[in-house]
């Protein structure tokens, strides 16, 4: 009986204290509408004081728009692990940030220091907000702060404000798309977490494009599927189907490096055997007559095939090839091509000889064949042509009567 009453006295009195919080907030939300009342009509009526008062009034507003500014600077610029503080897509809208920026444009432009360190150095970098804001997204627990509203907001405003040069560099030398492609490797086997960062990376890389500001030729211009591809453990399909949709010889482009690798190189030395199968499978969707194949074998030192094998052992790698080719079985693969590319191009590895002709033993033999039958067949034209010639040139006729 008394732990009843004492129950209904505990909930009675939770209530009355929610009910006195939710009072002092609306009554400090009133006080706040009339400061801002009272600050506006003064501010209007600025021109009607004395001069030593109008004085004051310019000094506080300097004063107010210097630390609005530095308050934005701070928000969208913060980068503490442990006491983060700035943006929060649960909390702050996309009309919100924008409307910030718009007021203090050039917050955009200055960049913020970070002091790195770690035991045996420590250096000083400088970073533009947009910048800070792709990493804070992709470091730790912030990243689930931040949404992709943001970081949208900012590369629409990032790029009005620069003539839509999203290019700039930072102190590693990458620029702001080839940032879109980074990672996070503090939580390396969070599947879920880094689907959450592949899709918000892929509305900023689409509205990217949309603006104008990103453009085909930049996918190999900065090599960005290398970086896709060379993820580890969580390979990021959403953004490398993107890419790869939107210009699939990107396939075959073995970059700008010294390496010369294709994406299927990286994915073998890199990502994980999901990874590989998706590259190695889109290569199939893409050129499948030949160049799918030829793909794997791709010889600049070791193959994308060698690579694999050294890492997930050659029956895993076998059977990755096996279902995708069984997959897109539908697809003509044209075989005899591929040998024949395979033995006279140096940049693909013997290897794929050898592999076609496993999976098609006979091959040879209908090559030998056709072969024969192309040559049967110049033969009977050529002889065709001849008696056609003969039966058309006189002197030929007289001649034969003559003998």
């Amino acid at each position: 009986m008394d732990d009843n009453i004492d129950n209904e006295v505990d909930e009675d009195q939770l209530e009355a204290d929610a009910a006195a919080t939710a009072a002092a907030d609306a009554a400090e939300a009133e006080a706040a509408e009339q400061r801002h009342l009272k600050i506006m009509s003064v501010l209007q009526q600025k021109k009607k004081l004395p001069l030593e008062t109008r004085n004051e009034i310019d000094g506080l507003i300097e004063e107010f728009l210097v630390k609005v500014k530095s308050n934005i600077q701070s928000v969208i610029c913060s980068n503490e692990l442990e006491n983060y503080h700035g943006l929060d897509s649960d909390r702050d809208t996309d009309q919100e940030v924008e409307t910030a920026i718009r007021l203090f444009p050039k917050v955009l432009a200055t960049k913020k220091s970070i002091l790195w360190h770690d035991d045996y150095d420590e250096r000083i970098e400088y970073y533009y907000p947009v910048q800070l804001l792709i990493f804070s997204h992709s470091g730790g627990e912030r990243g689930s702060q931040l949404g992709v509203k943001e970081l949208g907001v900012f590369g629409v405003m990032f790029g009005e404000q620069f003539g839509g040069e999203l290019l700039i560099k930072d102190n590693g030398g990458d620029n702001i798309l080839q940032n879109l492609m980074s990672r996070d490797q503090t939580r390396p086997h969070s599947l879920k977490y880094h689907e959450t960062v592949d899709s918000k990376y892929l509305q900023v890389l689409v509205q990217l494009r949309k603006m104008g500001v990103f453009k085909k030729e930049d996918i190999q211009r900065y090599d960005l599927l290398d970086g896709l591809c060379g993820y580890h453990n969580c390979f990021p399909d959403m953004r490398f189907r993107f890419l790869v949709e939107w210009d699939p010889s990107s396939l075959i482009w073995t970059g700008r490096s010294s390496l010369n690798w294709l994406p299927l190189h990286h994915a073998a030395y890199k990502s994980s055997i999901r990874g590989f199968r998706s590259v190695f499978e889109a290569g199939i969707k893409y050129f499948p007559n030949k160049k799918g194949i030829s793909l794997l074998f791709h010889r600049n030192g070791y193959t994308p095939f060698q690579m694999a094998c050294r890492r997930f052992g050659y029956k895993e790698v076998m059977k990755v090839v096996e279902e995708t080719l069984i997959r897109y079985s539908d697809t003509s693969i044209n075989t005899t091509e591929a040998l024949i590319t395979a033995a006279i191009d140096e940049d693909i590895h013997l290897d794929c000889a050898y592999f076609l002709l496993r999976r098609e033993p006979d091959i040879l033999h209908k090559l030998l064949l056709s072969t024969q039958a192309a040559v049967m067949a110049m033969t009977i034209d050529s002889s065709t042509n001849e008696a056609t010639s003969d039966k058309c040139d006189p002197e030929k006729r007289k001649r034969k009567r003559g003998t």
